[in-house]
């Protein structure tokens, strides 16, 4: 059970390696009015963090209607967790035991316990 943990954080950290890596890739192109520029993934994702957060308005290039998106709650959560310092890693190894696990533990300590009153 402690290989697979072990393997599960290994494959975490690499994920998150990786991740880190592609979002500072500067290949998204950027528009800011009249200013266009190429920015990282991490920026771009940001800016579309921030957009659903504060709600938009888009037009369909085919048929011309308006469709406006209300602002998410979600995503506002999601900046202000950021912004206020409240988001941590977790750590794999150690996170709780599964619910599995916890429940064979008290199982055995209620069987021990029987055993032992028994005796």
């Amino acid at each position: 059970m402690a290989k697979k943990i072990k393997n599960k954080a290994k494959a975490s950290k690499l994920v998150s390696k990786y991740l880190v890596e592609i979002a500072k890739e500067e290949d998204v192109f950027i528009s800011a009015g009249e200013d266009s520029r190429m920015g990282t993934k991490a920026e771009a994702l940001g800016r579309l963090i921030w957009k659903c957060a504060l709600g938009y308005t888009e037009e369909d290039p085919k048929t011309g209607a308006i469709t406006t998106h209300a602002p998410s709650l979600s995503y506002m959560k999601i900046l202000l967790d950021r912004i206020e310092g409240r988001v941590t890693d977790i750590n794999i190894s150690k996170s709780k035991k599964s619910i599995a696990d916890r429940i064979q533990e008290t199982t055995k300590k209620k069987l021990n316990k029987m055993a032992e009153d028994s005796v």
